[in-house]
């Protein structure tokens, strides 16, 4: 019998409902925007989401507002880590007016989360413009107006993606929103140049720019030159004209040109910190090792630390079965707990953790799976393949070596990035999308027996998921507690946890079955016009939706009010530290709600969190700061950083008494011993940077006594006499000046951080070198007499940027308005042949 029966136009309707004619595509937005309100819901108007990424960057709220009303720029935040870079750092932004492109477009994004009051409405503004930008882009490429609106809707809440908002990502959404804009103005480029797809074109590559998440902006890059290249080639094998993949090319170069001229006094502050970072730097442990395997990692992430978060192969079960290893964040209810509900981490595979598995809906991939074979010979459908294949592999890091290996030594600052796994949103891009192709190949080809063969296929998926648990159950339990997650944890936890996470995954099977039986049965009634094709399609898009909303709400954990709010409250020992107006310092042992929440209540912090902190301050971390890299308990170092008061969320010194008790359960320990933020030193000597971190690790040396530095200074220093002394008269958070008297050449040692490239020292208003002292700190020559010492913060690379950005943004405004007088011409012309 013959399956294969005629095509009929009508199975792919032309329009989303009978006889809704009129703004298919307003509808269409309007959808993806009430289903993406929908599903955040809770985190718009209940709470907020429990994320300590966003929880950490809240905390610098009041510092900008304190930096923003001095007319400053945040360009150095005292607050974490004893000093560190905020703006090259990426850490903090301030008002950047001159960037009037950028103003625009993120300021509609900040109003929406001031109308709901809510900073998850501003991150859902962003989802809907990267569904909208799909739908548009869909629709662009010929498919209907359901199926475009199933394909945005299915890149929208495909999980890992909008999980992002969840776990405080939020740069990635922004990013990832512009990646089918740009795709828009490429292919509208390459079929015709106009102005007005030119500048949108400059628009979308911008905000990428500035969404400033530089790994997501180079898999963009990745993903527009491959688009360039596949379009190229097929013009070159067809022999056809060339021009149009060209001048989208070189459109392209001068959008991203201009884009980043625009964004020039971030990139280029960036640049200029980099050397200094730990991204740029290599620990100074592998600087010193002769081994020239540990040779190659000196300008870049260790390799080791770069591919913790490496996707394995085997892990592309979730595909199919998102809890097969454990998911990530879980709803938990049993005897660990008491039968309350819990979240807990389930995760059990090979990357230290994660927060949900990179599930883009069972349907969606088979249907992604039949529009790549059906479409074969399609130039987009072919890019969208190799994408694809790229972002999967790329993704697998160390498990995959020949290619990211390729990469990592030797394309420029990729060795920067880390956690290979986020390449993976370039295949979570690229499925949805030849979904699409997928379900307009089953309406165009009409067969009958294709659709059974997908069917027959689910039937043999749920047969599996019937049997195949039963058999492995015994060895998957013994792997789940074999795993290192569970490394901590006593055989009666880890035997518990193995049943909870087996059950899961099986029922998880099951339900994936289900759901992919249910979509081949409407896909059948679809083709036999047994169902009309409206209601065929729209049960398609429920059912995506309620696979993709039933696995996008685990991780999600919603706290009741706004969740800064709450966090940053007014605590009582805050309120006895400030009452301390001296200079000085804190270490934070987990006292503070959150890492960095010492910048909320102006507490300068030996420690914090940032993913590239200044390299020395590592290095101090690492090999003097007795704490394992990432705290110091050093109580050398406590002095020398001036730490006057210790901060513990449970008793820490067995012999001392706390100074304070909190209600809250957090104690305060006095340091008697800390010593000045700036004091005279009678002697100097030179010694290596190993050296020194020796020494600063045994604290077998008298800071007042001696200060260390790597080169020996021009003059001899006198040893100062009673009448020397230092007086701080100012400081602010690019600034400070002391009052200083020297009894002959002394030496001057300040417990500031080391940062040559912006901080500069004067004595009486002539610049006077800035010595790198005890390794990470700051040392001054002063001449006899009472002089005035001032320490001015100044970065070459901001202010030169900040010049490219405004003569970047003044081209991109002139284009616009060239714009809107073709606007105005065109329509007085219209008006005149009217009237």
């Amino acid at each position: 019998m013959n399956t294969q029966q005629p095509a009929s136009p009508m199975l792919l309707p032309a329009t989303l409902l009978p006889r809704l004619e009129r703004r298919t595509t307003a509808i269409a937005i309007a959808t993806i925007a009430a289903l993406v309100l929908v599903f955040l819901w809770k985190g718009i108007f209940g709470g907020s989401f429990v994320s300590s990424d966003s929880l950490s960057s809240e905390s610098f709220k009041p510092y900008l507002e304190q930096v923003s009303k001095r007319g400053e720029f945040p360009l150095w935040v005292p607050y974490i880590f004893s000093g560190m870079p905020g703006y090259g750092a990426l850490l903090v932004t301030g008002d950047r007016w001159w960037d009037v492109v950028s103003a625009v477009v993120f300021g509609i994004a900040k109003a929406i989360g001031s109308i709901f009051g809510s900073d998850t409405a501003r991150v859902a503004f962003w989802y809907v413009l990267y569904g909208a930008g799909m739908y548009v882009l869909l629709r662009r490429k010929g498919h209907v107006p359901l199926i475009a609106l199933i394909t945005a809707v299915a890149a929208v809440f495909s999980t890992f993606v909008i999980v992002w908002v969840m776990i405080g990502h939020l740069t990635k959404p922004v990013a990832l929103a512009m990646f089918p804009w740009i795709l828009l103005g490429l292919e509208s480029l390459r079929e015709r140049w106009r102005l007005l797809e030119a500048v949108l074109l400059v628009v979308a590559v911008h905000v990428l720019i500035e969404s400033t998440h530089l790994q997501m902006v180079f898999y963009g890059v990745c993903t527009f030159a491959l688009y360039l290249l596949f379009e190229l080639g097929s013009a070159l094998v067809r022999r056809q004209n060339v021009g149009g993949v060209l001048r989208a090319g070189a459109t392209l170069a001068v959008a991203a040109a201009l884009s980043f001229g625009m964004a020039a006094d971030r990139y280029l502050t960036t640049l200029e910190y980099t050397p200094y970072s730990t991204r740029g730097t290599a620990p100074i442990s592998v600087r010193t090792n002769p081994d020239p395997a540990q040779q190659k990692k000196l300008d870049g992430n260790d390799y080791e630390y770069a591919t913790n978060w490496s996707f394995s192969p085997e892990e592309m079960i979730t595909f199919l079965v998102p809890n097969y290893f454990g998911f990530g964040k879980l709803d938990y209810r049993g005897p660990l707990t008491g039968g309350r509900t819990t979240k807990i981490m389930a995760y059990w595979g090979q990357m230290p953790f994660t927060d949900a598995a990179n599930y883009m809906g069972i349907l969606v991939l088979m249907l992604a799976i039949v529009g790549a074979w059906i479409s074969r010979r399609e130039v987009f459908v072919q890019f969208l393949v190799v994408l694809s294949l790229f972002g999967l592999l790329l993704s697998f890091g160390k498990n995959f070596p020949l290619l990211y290996d390729a990469f990592y030594y030797h394309v420029p600052l990729f060795n920067k990035f880390r956690a290979p796994s986020m390449a993976l949103a370039m295949l979570q891009f690229a499925v949805p999308i030849l979904a699409a192709y997928g379900l307009r190949g089953i309406a165009e080809q009409r067969s009958v027996r294709l659709v059974r063969t997908l069917l027959t296929i689910a039937g043999i998926w749920l047969v599996l998921g019937l049997i195949v648990p039963g058999i492995i159950e015994s060895s998957y339990r013994q792997s789940v507690m074999a795993s290192q997650q569970l490394a901590q944890y006593s055989p009666e936890i880890k035997t518990e946890l193995a049943r909870f996470v087996f059950s899961q995954m099986r029922s998880d099977w099951i339900v994936t079955a289900i759901v992919l039986i249910l979509g081949c049965l409407l896909l059948l009634l679809w083709v036999r016009g047994s169902l009309r094709p409206h209601w065929a399609l729209l049960g398609v898009l429920v059912l995506v939706v309620a696979d993709l909303w039933r696995v996008g709400y685990r991780p999600m954990e919603v706290a009741k009010g706004k969740t800064p709010e709450r966090t940053f409250q007014r605590y009582d020992y805050v309120d006895f530290l400030r009452r301390d107006t001296s200079d000085y310092r804190i270490a934070d042992f987990g006292a503070l709600p959150v890492p960095n929440a010492s910048a909320y209540y102006g507490l300068e912090n030996i420690h914090g969190y940032h993913s590239a902190k200044l390299r020395i301050y590592q290095d101090l971390l690492d090999e003097a700061g007795n704490g394992g890299g990432s705290v110091i308990m050093n109580p050398f170092l406590w002095n020398l950083l001036g730490v006057k008061y210790i901060l513990a969320e449970r008793r820490m010194f067995e012999q001392s008494e706390p100074l304070f008790r909190s209600t809250t359960g957090a104690l305060i320990y006095a340091n008697p011993s800390a010593l000045p933020r700036a004091f005279f030193v009678r002697h100097a000597a030179v010694a290596s940077d190993v050296a020194i971190l020796m020494r600063l690790q045994a604290g077998d040396f008298d800071p007042r006594d001696t200060v260390f530095l790597e080169q020996p200074l021009p003059a001899a220093v006198v040893p100062p006499d009673s009448g020397a002394f230092v007086q701080l008269v100012e400081k602010s958070f690019h600034y400070q000046r002391y009052r200083v008297r020297a009894t002959g050449s002394n030496l001057l040692f300040l417990s500031e951080i080391y940062y040559p490239v912006s901080w500069h020292a004067y004595v009486d208003g002539n610049e006077v070198p800035i010595y790198k002292a005890n390794f990470a700190f700051r040392a001054v020559l002063v001449p006899p007499g009472e002089h005035t010492l001032e320490f001015r913060f100044t970065s070459p690379a901001f202010e030169k940027g900040k010049a490219i950005s405004m003569a970047s943004t003044a081209i991109v405004l002139l284009a616009i308005a060239g714009l809107l007088w073709q606007f105005w011409r065109t329509r007085r012309a219209r008006a005149s042949s009217s009237a």
